[in-house]
């Protein structure tokens, strides 16, 4: 169930004047629901907050803010047969003098008694990091004290700035105590247990950007989506996903705003290519991940930077992102009105370091000229774009077995590089970055060069092969092949998911031609390779009827592979929303193009229909980050991913470039 509803409040007026009508300050409530975690959106003012209790023998309750990427966990012990735990009423706002802001919940549940295991007042990224039962530092202890049938805790945070507090008071009987050993008991009265929960933090709250300067009317009509769009989407930047991420993330700004672009107000743009720019290096590497708040004042510490502890911190060890801005800046800069016409104005802003927007973006593109070099002068496979050294991840697939521990990742090399260098000979040629026919012409050589890059990356095996594998891999999860095996004929070919240190094709199956079919444009044969893959069940595809896989190593020959690429891996044999939906975008863009023969646009629109169907059949789950899923009387069954203990992390509920159903339509 959701519900969007705006009210009004208060504002000032003009001297002499009476109070004019005040702005309609937005109140965004909604609810998500999937398997044992229930989630509740609240936003409002200067108010922002997202709750989560998960239910079953380990009850949990999460808070999280977007303002200093804040939260507190609460990880109740482990009982012997599953409770339920729930919100009951939804969520209210509440504000105290002092800056103390956040929200309050009726938690409800019918264990007997809970006790709490776990209690962790800080930043989400050491809520990440620390979890239910890591070790605990001594600086991350509460302050717990009693008032009357109340139980407070507080925490100043590390650098004494800022204060987080969970007050917990018990209604209809229930009773709240300390124990021996400090920890809070909770014990049911007749009506069942019942508390009264109270989050609140004093970060600087965000500036919300409100749903009419979110996206236009062409953008789907669709309540969840935008729901969740709007409370990731603030001026000041786009927020990745929530709970886990709940902060800038460069990647996935550049990639949801990318497939947002059609629907996207200008004002939402420019705030997710500003929120980019203003953090590059002085090199112009686009900053993967921030760390703010109280997390960036641990890293100063261990640092022995005391005198900087809120300052944030950026991390730029993703190779990806690098060559996911030019793309964007061109498509929108040098596009369609109205980005062509703001583009002047826009890239006249400054960063925080007091360089335009133009020389940011300047900088970026150099940096792509610099690192397409050494492949297109020697067309070594071994000189392509590799993770940095010394990094075990460097791209979306950034667990760290999401390669296959590969250092040559597919995407770069064959989609995001060539587009970049296209993007970078298309700003270098516009007056926006000075008319530079030099450097336009340099770009445009490099990207003859990387054009044929993919190549290095193509797995080919014999059909009598494909199938031997096919039908292992199938009898190790116990499915049935058949269906798999019907569907090859003739030689199967892939790209590989990476190439090891020595220019060697990884042979796992995967779902990255989303950023070829989005970023390139194929030959027809090619094009027809991709199709079959989309369309051919798995084992034999990438296809299940719960949703398209993002990894398939079905016809790796070491099934030593087959271990690294299961349903609890976060980038194993499980769906990831946004990459099905960059499918469908991609597949759109090449059916717009107008040299395809007829065979290449029949298998093109063959595996759209396909894959609609597949992304139909898990609508309900579409705004979260990803799920798993399970075979049940010969039937898949869609599973959400960290509900099983095999699961190697948990999903968001709400995941920014999840949300792009709103552009990316049937």
């Amino acid at each position: 169930m959701s519900t969007l509803l705006a009210v009004s409040c208060a504002s000032g007026a003009p001297h002499g004047e009476a109070p004019p009508a005040a702005p309609a300050a937005e109140l965004l409530a909604f609810e998500i629901q999937e398997g044992r975690i229930r989630n509740h959106f609240f936003r409002h003012g200067h108010i922002a907050a997202h709750v989560l209790t998960t239910s079953g023998v380990s009850p949990r309750l999460i808070v999280a803010f977007p303002a200093g990427n804040m939260g507190i966990a609460v990880w109740f012990d482990a009982l012997p047969a599953p409770v339920e735990l729930s919100v009951e009423g939804g969520l209210s706002g509440v504000e105290r003098p002092g800056g103390m802001r956040g929200v309050s919940a009726l938690l409800a549940s019918a264990a007997p008694a809970l006790r709490v295991h776990r209690l962790i007042l800080g930043s989400i990224r050491t809520v990440r990091d620390v979890g239910r039962d890591a070790p605990l530092p001594a600086w991350l202890h509460s302050d717990v004290e009693v008032g009357g049938a109340s139980i407070a805790a507080r925490r100043a945070t590390r650098d004494g700035e800022h204060h987080l507090e969970l007050r917990v008071e018990p209604e209809g009987g229930t009773t709240a105590t300390l124990g021996p050993d400090g920890r809070i008991e909770l014990t049911a009265g007749p009506s069942g247990l019942r508390v009264r929960v109270t989050a609140l933090s004093d970060e600087p709250p965000l500036t919300p950007v409100p749903l009419g300067e979110l996206v236009t009317e062409r953008a789907a009509d669709d309540p969840r989506h935008r729901q969740a769009l709007a409370f990731l989407a603030y001026r000041e930047k786009l927020l990745a996903g929530s709970w886990r991420f709940l902060t800038y993330f460069g990647r996935d700004t550049l990639l949801a705003v990318r497939m947002l672009l059609p629907v996207l107000e200008p004002a939402a743009i420019e705030a997710g290519i500003g929120s980019v720019l203003d953090r590059l290096s002085p090199s112009g590497e686009v900053a993967h991940e921030e760390a703010i708040g109280e997390y960036a004042a641990l890293l100063h510490l261990a640092a022995g930077r005391a005198g900087a502890l809120r300052e944030p911190v950026y991390d730029y060890k993703m190779v990806d992102d690098d060559f996911l801005l030019a793309p964007l800046c061109a498509e929108y800069l040098l596009g369609s009105a109205p980005g062509r016409e703001r583009a002047a104005a826009f890239l006249s802003r400054r960063t925080p370091a007091g360089d335009t927007y133009a020389q940011a973006l300047a900088r970026n593109v150099s940096l792509v000229l610099r690192l397409a070099a050494p492949f297109a002068e020697t067309g070594d496979p071994r000189a392509l774009v590799s993770l940095k050294e010394g990094e075990p991840v460097g791209e979306w697939r950034d667990s760290a077995e999401g390669l296959a521990f590969g250092r040559i990742p597919y995407n770069v090399n064959a989609a995001l590089v060539p587009a970049a260098l296209r993007a970078s000979a298309r700003l270098l040629a516009s007056p926006l970055l000075g008319a530079d026919g030099e450097g336009a012409a340099r770009a445009e050589r490099l990207a003859r060069a990387w054009r044929d890059a993919g190549v290095f990356f193509r797995v080919e095996l014999p059909e009598a092969e494909a199938r031997r594998r096919v039908a292992a891999y199938a009898a190790s999860l116990g499915l049935d092949a058949a269906p798999a095996l019907a569907s090859l004929s003739g030689p199967l070919s892939f790209p590989a998911i990476a190439l090891d240190r020595e220019g060697r094709p990884l042979p796992v199956m995967h779902s990255d031609d989303s950023f070829v079919l989005l970023f390139t444009d194929p030959p027809p044969g090619a094009l027809e390779e991709i199709a079959g893959r989309l369309l051919r069940p798995f084992p034999a595809g990438l296809r299940t009827p719960v949703g398209v896989l993002v990894a398939n190593p079905a016809l790796a020959p070491d099934p030593a592979l087959w271990a690294l690429f299961t349903r609890g891996h976060y980038h194993g044999t499980v769906t990831w929303s946004w990459q099905q939906a960059m499918l469908a975008a991609g597949l759109d863009r090449q059916l717009a193009r107008g040299d395809l023969p007829a065979p290449a646009r029949g298998a093109l629109e063959r595996a759209r229909r396909a894959l609609w169907e597949v992304i139909q059949a898990s609508r309900e789950a579409s705004t979260r980050e990803l799920w798993s899923w399970t075979v049940e009387g010969g039937r898949y069954r869609r599973v959400p991913f960290g509900a099983e203990r095999a699961h190697h992390d948990e999903s968001n509920a709400v995941q920014l470039w999840s949300t792009v159903y709103l552009a990316v339509r049937p």
